[in-house]
């Protein structure tokens, strides 16, 4: 559980493209904020009012990544722990806005999500 807790900051930022790219290969923080919300949607099937809450949500965190990591050009250890504090506190705002089913959806996804990363580097 630990190590799945550690991971998920990954989930939608792939850390080892921190370095060595400009800080437009991975879009403005409004492009990341709409690509996350539409999975999101896909996956948990968000209602409209929904979407858009969490697009703010997503665009909020999304713009904070921006400041804080990608465009300090932190090292990938640094950004990694930053990245994962971030994220915790977007979770905290994101859960009460699911219900019970979709807050299960989240999990699952999270889970395919580390999976995936697990994956591409063992």
């Amino acid at each position: 559980m630990k190590l799945f807790i550690q991971i998920i900051p990954l989930l939608f930022l792939n850390i080892t493209a921190i370095q060595g790219q400009s800080t437009s290969e991975y879009g403005t923080p409004e492009e990341r904020a709409a690509r996350i919300t539409d999975r999101m949607k896909e996956g948990l099937s968000l209602e409209n009012s929904q979407k858009k809450e969490i697009y703010t949500l997503n665009l909020k965190y999304a713009q904070r990544i921006q400041e804080e990591v990608i465009d300090t050009g932190m090292n990938k250890l640094s950004a990694y722990f930053r990245i994962r504090k971030i994220n915790a506190e977007k979770e905290k705002e994101l859960l009460p806005m699911l219900d019970d089913t979709q807050k299960e959806q989240y999990e699952q996804m999270k889970s395919e999500a580390v999976k995936e990363l697990l994956a591409r580097f063992f």
